[in-house]
């Protein structure tokens, strides 16, 4: 018990109340003043109570302690229920943080390919204009991001502070509050409180599926993506050369797939031979030759659309553990803190056990 000092402060008020319980119980009796005698009976009684609080909550912390052991996954950090929390919760909002970066990139990108043109005197071709749909739809996925960060921050802050302060101030405060008749249900509202947050809360979040798997996933794709060579922005110098501009956008469309245009490959019969020459110059200038075997795709929007839906199933799990999982938790703590503290404000005295 000498990892919960406030179990320790509880011990010393019950010793007090056992011993002012016995002095009030002698005097009544030497005396004879029998209401004196009974309320040091009652108040032994309650004493004895709340030292029973006390090697039950012992009992029960053991019991969790072997209980979280087996809820939460051995990757994170051992201790309580509480601290395998704040690990869990600490873990998931690293890696979200990694997935906000990447994401931000990943606009950074299309913003600068959606802005370029080529002009050819009376008209101008934007090709990648359309991805303003995809860009809308990345940038709520960003906004969305951000907002479950700052809930698994709060999230955080609200594990340390149950942490620190359940079992050290709210525990051995409601336990010397339940010690005199006035305070007596303010006491047990604060053991049922204490147990319940320090218990309930943290175990009922740690039973909802880790979002780690998913997050990790999306921050793969879109790591994959700003890395890929073919994907990169051209350097500012090649922009006065149109050609330059038109090659990437050959090869960003998929038009001039090496694997259909392959600059080896003789035997092709192609009525436009003046497109097969543009594919195989814009090959050739971007030293590509087979994309296979160099084991690298070029689906520029088919692998932003890949980014998207795997976005979407991080952040949706993501919310589940953010908003739904503490929520749960919460309404099943206030219906456990609810029962316990009428039971532990009650009077549990004489009258009590002669009623059982």
């Amino acid at each position: 018990m000498s990892e919960f000092p406030g179990v320790e402060i509880a011990v010393i008020v019950v010793s007090a109340s056992i011993v002012l319980a016995g002095i009030l119980l002698g005097l009544g009796k030497a005396f004879g003043y029998k209401r004196i005698e009974n309320f040091g009976v009652e108040e032994l009684l309650q004493s004895i109570v709340n030292a029973a609080i006390i090697g039950a909550f012992a009992a029960i912390i053991e019991l969790v302690g072997v209980v979280s052991s087996t809820i939460v996954t051995p990757l994170c950090e051992e201790g309580n229920v509480v601290q395998q929390l704040i690990c869990v919760l600490g873990n998931i909002n690293g890696s979200l943080f990694l997935m906000f970066q990447n994401l931000v990139q990943i606009l950074n990108l299309l913003g600068y390919y959606q802005s370029l043109a080529l002009e050819f005197g009376a008209f101008a071709i934007v090709p990648f204009a359309n991805l303003d749909s995809v860009s809308a739809v990345l940038s709520a996925q960003l906004l969305s991001l951000n907002a479950i960060i700052i809930l698994l921050s709060l999230n955080v802050q609200i594990a340390v502070f149950i942490g620190g302060n359940s079992l050290w101030l709210l525990f051995p405060v409601g336990l010397v509050l339940r010690t005199m008749f006035a305070t007596r249900k303010v006491g047990g509202f604060l053991i049922a409180l204490a147990i319940g947050l320090y218990l309930f809360y943290p175990t009922f979040v740690l039973i909802f599926p880790d979002p780690q798997a998913e997050i990790n996933q999306s921050a793969m794709l879109m790591e994959n993506f700003t890395n890929n060579s073919f994907y990169a922005t051209p350097p500012v110098i090649d922009l006065n050369d149109n050609y330059a501009i038109a090659g990437k956008f050959d090869i960003l469309s998929g038009r001039c797939h090496p694997d259909m245009f392959n600059i080896t490959n003789t035997t092709l019969n192609i009525s436009n031979s003046s497109l097969l020459m543009a594919c195989n110059q814009t090959l050739a200038d971007y030293n590509i030759t087979n994309l296979t075997a160099q084991n690298v795709s070029i689906d520029f929007t088919g692998d932003l659309t890949e980014i998207a839906q795997s976005n979407n199933a991080a952040i949706s799990k993501s919310l589940l553990y953010s908003v739904i999982a503490p929520i749960f938790s919460l309404l099943v703590t206030m219906i456990f803190v609810k029962e316990l503290a009428s039971l532990l404000g009650s009077e549990i005295g004489l009258k009590t056990i002669a009623s059982i």
